[in-house]
Order: structure tokens, then sequence, then C-alpha cells
């Protein structure tokens, strides 16, 4: 059960990308594009069920999830609304940077939230340390999503499936790299209740 503890911890930057995946899904039925309404109401019903849970009290939780900052709340559902109109609008089909920019993006999202968890000891592994383990990790996620778009018949072809991986991995990357500093910096003023 939520208490008011829970819901004061939660990210406000959460709730405005909630609202604004909300906002998306209106758009979409008005413009008669009710499938992409129901996808993206179906994507704002499982990110409400990511941020919702209060982690913090969850003592079978790892304590890395625990400890992830409420902050980074807002990156799974920026990346669904970044998406968004690539589904809705056919944005990911023609002669346009969108599908590019969208996995660059996505990327430093998923490193962001990669550094929260490294990070969730307030011990900063450097810059250079972060980058390299979020190499790794990018690679894998990289992959697995262009296996799933593979399944799913989702794929284009050969050069943007490399060009997928290579944006999905550097954008990873980045974002552990950058993201780190800014997590260490907030938590040293605002440390989480965790249970023990």
């Amino acid at each position: 059960m939520l208490t008011k503890d829970d819901l004061r911890r939660h990210s406000p930057a959460a709730w405005v990308s909630l609202a604004a995946l909300l906002a998306c899904a209106i758009i979409f039925w008005f413009i008669d594009r009710r499938g992409a309404a129901y996808g993206t109401l179906a994507a704002l019903v499982g990110c409400l069920g990511l941020i919702l849970p209060p982690r913090e009290r969850m003592a079978r939780l790892p304590q890395r999830l625990r400890r992830l900052p409420r902050v980074l709340d807002a990156a799974p559902i920026l990346a669904t609304l970044v998406t968004c109109p690539g589904y809705g609008l056919n944005w990911f089909y023609g002669a346009n940077p969108y599908d590019e920019m969208v996995h660059l993006v996505n990327g430093v999202l998923a490193g962001a939230v990669f550094a929260g968890l490294l990070e969730h000891d307030g011990r900063d592994r450097g810059m250079r340390r972060r980058a390299w383990l979020g190499l790794g990790f990018g690679l894998a996620l990289a992959v697995a999503w262009e296996v799933f778009e593979w399944a799913t018949g989702l794929i284009g072809g050969p050069w943007d499936t490399a060009s997928d991986i290579v944006l999905t991995t550097a954008g990873v990357a980045l974002g552990a790299a950058w993201a780190g500093p800014l997590l260490l910096w907030r938590a040293g003023r605002a440390k989480p209740a965790v249970v023990h």
C-alpha cells in the first residue's frame, strides 16, 4: 500500500512525463490513430507499474534497485514518449533521422539508469570506468533490442541494424559517463530512505 511518504518520494519529472504521455495518447485518439492511442495508454500503464511500487521499502529487492534515485523514474517514460511519434505518426519510416535520434536518446536515458544502479553505494567509479561499463551494457541492450525487432518483424535491414546498435551503445556509454557525477551530487544532498 502506498503511503504519503511514498508519494512524496516520487519524482515530479516522472509525473510530468506521464502527463505528456497521456496527452500524446489523447492526440492520437483525436487524429484517428486509435491503435497508437491504445498502445500509448498500455505503455503508460506499464510505466506506472515501474514507478508506483514503494521500492525503497521493498526489502526483497536488491539494494541497487532500492537506492535507485527516483528522478530516474522519468527515464522509461521519456523513452516511451520519444518513441511514440515513430509508431503513431509513422516517423520511423522514410528518409529522416528520427530512428537514429530515438536510439541515441533512449541509449542516453538507459545509460543514466545504468549509472544510478552502478553508483548505488555513493562511490564514484570515475567517468572512464562508467563509460567502459556502459559500452558493455549498451552493446548487450542494443543487441537484445535488435533481436526483438528481428523476431517481431520491425527490423529495417543490415545498415539500420548496425547503426541502431552503434547509436544505442554510444548513447548508453555517454549517459553512464555523464549521469554518474550528477547522481552522486544529488545523492549527497538527499539520501533515499532504505531498508537494510
